[in-house]
């Protein structure tokens, strides 16, 4: 497919960001976009660029879409088809839904951010949950029918180390982007982060469900507190 570029928000890199950039092989243009330059591009593979400046991102490729990864997520084989197929529907932003591996189940969340967005109009944006998608333009958005799969850390050590890069990664696009730490934000941050995932459909998995749940919470606050601190380190 040569009309999408994909973007992958770097984080720690290693196995994980390479299974994230393996599984859009299809497209032939795969940028990282690593904010705090903590990844190694000689550890990338062949023909992945490397970007640390959000708002570079319109030029930091030459396909006429961009499509949005977290490091942790993985999309699906029939995710190539489904972008083609959007992009002949003529609309110019379509959201992708996510699923959470948890355990030896999946939970399908709510909502879907948008991710998949024409380049020339494509600009990054932070959600109440942590994570980041794309704007839309003022554009109605289009919905995919696949879900990015969101990978379960090997342990709770794995996923509280992780929970931290991203957090930090996150933080520094925010502020990159110009987003300013709001108290507002830090208080219903754990709500936005752990509401979904007690909400996601899928199969019954106990305490798997409330466990990701208070992760995806925390992860929501750390963010915003990281991004608190950031911006009390910038105007002291």
């Amino acid at each position: 497919m040569n009309d999408v570029a994909v973007l992958v928000l770097g984080v720690r890199g290693g196995a994980r960001l390479g299974r994230a950039l393996a599984s859009v092989s299809w497209a032939p243009e795969r940028i990282v976009l690593d904010v705090t330059g903590g990844i190694d591009p000689s550890t990338l593979p062949p023909g992945v660029r490397r970007v640390d400046r959000p708002l570079a991102i319109d030029s930091a490729a030459r396909a006429a879409w961009l499509l949005l990864l977290h490091e942790d997520e993985v999309a699906p084989p029939e995710l190539a088809a489904a972008a083609r197929a959007a992009i002949a529907s003529g609309a110019s932003a379509h959201r992708v839904g996510r699923a959470v591996t948890v355990g030896t189940g999946t939970l399908a969340l709510p909502g879907a951010p948008v991710r998949l967005v024409r380049r020339d109009a494509a600009r990054l944006h932070g959600r109440r949950d942590g994570s980041v998608a794309l704007e839309t333009g003022g554009r109605r958005a289009g919905r995919l029918p696949v879900r990015l799969v969101v990978e379960e850390a090997a342990s709770l050590e794995e996923a509280v180390a992780l929970l931290d890069a991203d957090a930090t990664a996150v933080a520094a696009l925010l502020q990159a982007l110009g987003v300013r730490p709001r108290l507002a934000a830090l208080a219903l941050a754990p709500l936005a982060g752990a509401v979904p995932v007690l909400a996601a459909r899928g199969a019954r998995l106990g305490w798997g469900r409330w466990v990701a749940a208070v992760l995806a919470g925390y992860r929501a606050f750390v963010v915003q507190a990281k991004l608190w601190e950031r911006g009390v380190e910038a105007y002291a």
